[in-house]
This record gives C-alpha cells, sequence and structure tokens, in this order.
C-alpha cells in the first residue's frame, strides 16, 4: 500500500480485498498506543482525514463502466483523464486497485500534512509500508 502524487491530485495503490478499519487497527497496534490514549484519537483522525472520501476507482469501473471502456487503465485514461505515463508509473497488479483520496473535502484538511509537512508523504508510505497492509 502507497500513496502517491499524480500531476497534483492523491492516490493510494491497495490490495483489492482493502478495509479501512483493517489499516486503522494495525497503524495502532504497530506504533503501540495505549487504548483510549491522545495519540490513538489524533492517529485516527489523520488516517480518517485521508481515507474519508475516498473513491475506489476499480470498483467503479466494475460496476458502471467494464463494458464502457476496454480496460481499467483505458478507464483512468479517458474517464479519469490521467496520463499514460503516470498509468504504467502505477504499476497496479491484478489484485490492487486504486483509490482516489479528496483530502480537500476533510475539515482536517490532510492535504497540508503532506504538502507542507516536512517529509510527509515518504513518512506517510514509510508507516504503511512497515505496517505491511
Amino acid at each position: 500500500m502507497r500513496i502517491l502524487n499524480l500531476s497534483g491530485v492523491y492516490y493510494c495503490i491497495a490490495n483489492d480485498d482493502f478495509i479501512y478499519e483493517e489499516l486503522e487497527k494495525k497503524i495502532v497496534d504497530v506504533s503501540h498506543q495505549r487504548k483510549n490514549s491522545f495519540a490513538e484519537f489524533y492517529t485516527k483522525r489523520i488516517l480518517r482525514a485521508f481515507f474519508q472520501y475516498a473513491r475506489d476507482l476499480k470498483k467503479d469501473y466494475m460496476t458502471y463502466y467494464r463494458e464502457e471502456y476496454e480496460n481499467f487503465a483505458d478507464y483512468l485514461y479517458k474517464q479519469e483523464l490521467l496520463d499514460w505515463r503516470d498509468i504504467h508509473t502505477l504499476r497496479l497488479s491484478e489484485h490492487q486497485t486504486l483509490l482516489k483520496l479528496n483530502l480537500k473535502l476533510t475539515s482536517y484538511n490532510a492535504n497540508n500534512l503532506i504538502e507542507y509537512g516536512e517529509n510527509g508523504l515518504d513518512n506517510l508510505n514509510l508507516a504503511l509500508k512497515e505496517i505491511s497492509i
């Protein structure tokens, strides 16, 4: 699982069976936070800000557009307007999905955390890599 910025839009590559609640639990467990602590509350709030308004693009494709487009990459290019270069950069496997994150819609404004924080996106991806989800 990783988050990346493509032309100013944030996406998350995740397994098809991604469940947000499992991510939240693993992050709290791996970081050894006490249950019901401020750290646990704050961590969950930040995570929620990232995934609250996410759209599962592969699920949208399979549900609404599978007959309209040749394949998922074609859908990403023609419907979501991603460049072919960016689509190839994703290197999605058959068992992965692409979540389009809408960070600016959250009241927490998670966008600021990764754009203006020191190495914000790198640190987030490092944490996601360590929990192996």
